[in-house]
């Protein structure tokens, strides 16, 4: 998941500084489009790994106190 938050970087920051419009545009739709992998990689690890469901229910109820 790292390097999905990397690659959406590697697209952000470029388009920050990009001189051409049509440029900055292509650039954030592409980071737009990387920001769904982490939610896709998470979603399959909570339906195959039992211990990382326990662990962010763990963290949820002690953030909540």
């Amino acid at each position: 998941m790292i390097a999905e938050l990397d690659s959406i970087d590697l697209y952000e920051q470029p388009a920050a500084v990009a001189g051409d419009e049509n440029v900055k545009k292509v650039l954030l739709e592409v980071a737009r489009e990387e920001k769904t992998h982490p939610g896709e990689f998470q979603t399959l690890l909570l339906k195959v790994d039992v211990k990382q469901v326990q662990e962010l229910k763990r963290e949820k109820r002690k953030s909540k106190s």
